[in-house]
């Protein structure tokens, strides 16, 4: 634990997608100690640092529950029960997909869709400020197990009361919040705004003209940075992807896809003066949006949602790097290698009990000179059962890898999206 508790204080800065093979790294040539400290290291505070522990150590038994729970799946299943990714971006999400009433003077004004995302380890809802718009109250439907209509879930069926979390006018955006709210979701990765491509294709999940829970295709038309368009009497602005997947009323606030499953943007406006033009913005202002420190909203007589000033960010927002007396690590006896054989210095070597055996390596994957990856071998048999990667290059651990059998191939992979230091997806590899 002492070792585990060590590592991960000093653990995970940027790192490329590529990793090295540490496995082979007897076998590569190493040089004398070095002497000198990264200074420029974010590292995992305390607190942080203990969870991380505590669900790393738990990959093992993540890995016979993923087991099981395939096995299950599968029984008696003659044929697959999805044909492929595309079905699986409904299958994986729709449960993630509400429908929001608009309610005034205790009637439905307005309907719309929202996406339920995991924000500071509690649930809430995105969705479009004009689907909240003037609202006395805000109720908000699950996805129930059979299909039924529009009509009948809004009478039938129980709903939730939602409370207004944050809203940005500007960028026709709204988080909404439930308390108590219970619900397992998936967890969403995230495509940034330029890596958006022209006809590449996009999925939107929602409830066009109250046909509840619809799932419908189309492509990127068009990338637009900084886009200004009004809606009925108010101006926005936001970076927007156009898109040909057919929306209508009520899938405004819903969720857009990409073939990867990845969210792009969210459903926001039509051109009425066009034909199939309409628009989402872009994830990258969700998640601008989503850091932002919740400013105060209260309700004025005459109902209407006033929010104040306020500035700050939470959820994602990204470490600050501490000072450097205590933001470094420490590798004046660590062994210096060159992993790619190319001449530079890519990797430090830490063997602490001077066994000969090197527990703990650091790598400079990209060779830029920061320290970028991290991998240990625990029981010391020169296999690197763990693997952490901080693919977003903020000081957090947002990827995890363990070689169970030690085979040299990794068995399990742990996805920490929201970087809270709890990992919240596991997968059999």
């Amino acid at each position: 634990m002492k070792l585990f508790l060590k590592l991960f204080l000093f653990l995970l800065i940027n790192v490329s997608a590529k990793a090295f093979d540490f496995n082979n790294i007897y076998n590569v040539k190493t040089y004398s100690s070095t002497t000198l400290e990264i200074n420029d290291t974010n590292l995992v505070d305390e607190k942080n640092s203990e969870s991380l522990i505590e669900n790393i150590n738990n990959l093992n038994e993540a890995l016979d529950v993923k087991s099981k729970e395939l096995i299950k799946q599968n029984r008696n299943r003659k044929t697959v029960k999805y044909k492929g990714p595309i079905e699986d971006i409904f299958t994986e999400n729709a449960d993630s997909v509400v429908f929001i009433g608009n309610r005034k003077n205790n009637r439905i004004q307005g309907v719309g869709s929202g996406l339920i995302i995991k924000h500071k380890n509690k649930l809430k809802i995105i969705t479009n400020w004009h689907v909240i718009e003037d609202a006395d109250e805000l109720d908000v439907w699950l996805k129930p197990e059979k299909q039924i209509d529009e009509r009948f879930l809004i009478q039938n069926v129980d709903s939730y009361n939602a409370k207004i979390y944050n809203i940005d006018k500007r960028k026709d955006l709204a988080i909404l919040e439930i308390p108590n709210l219970s619900l397992r979701i998936k967890s969403i990765n995230f495509k940034e705004f330029k890596k958006i491509r022209h006809g590449e294709s996009l999925f939107v999940i929602g409830h066009p003209r109250g046909q509840l829970w619809s799932f419908n295709e189309g492509r990127v038309s068009n990338i637009w940075p900084n886009y200004d368009w009004k809606y009925k009497g108010s101006s926005h602005k936001a970076n927007v992807i156009q898109h040909q997947v057919p929306v209508s009323p009520g899938n405004s606030g819903g969720p857009v896809f990409n073939k990867n499953k990845e969210l792009v943007g969210i459903v926001t406006f039509v051109d009425p003066e066009g034909q199939n033009l309409n628009f989402a913005v872009a994830v990258d202002d969700v998640i601008d949006f989503l850091n932002e420190k919740p400013k105060k909203v209260k309700k004025k007589k005459n109902n209407k949602w006033i929010k104040k000033k306020d500035k700050g960010s939470t959820w994602i927002k990204k470490k600050e790097k501490k000072k450097k007396t205590d933001g470094s690590i420490d590798l004046s006896n660590a062994k210096e290698a060159d992993i790619n054989n190319n001449g530079t210095i890519d990797a430090w070597l830490i063997d602490e009990n001077n066994n000969g055996i090197y527990e703990i390596a650091y790598g400079d994957t990209d060779e830029n000179g920061i320290i970028d990856l991290l991998v240990m071998d625990k029981n010391e048999n020169k296999i690197y059962e763990f693997t952490f990667i901080d693919s977003d290059e903020d000081g957090n651990p947002n990827i995890a890898k363990y070689d169970k059998d030690e085979d040299g191939k990794d068995d399990v992979i742990a996805y920490d999206y929201d970087q809270d230091g709890e990992w919240d997806k596991y997968e059999n590899i």
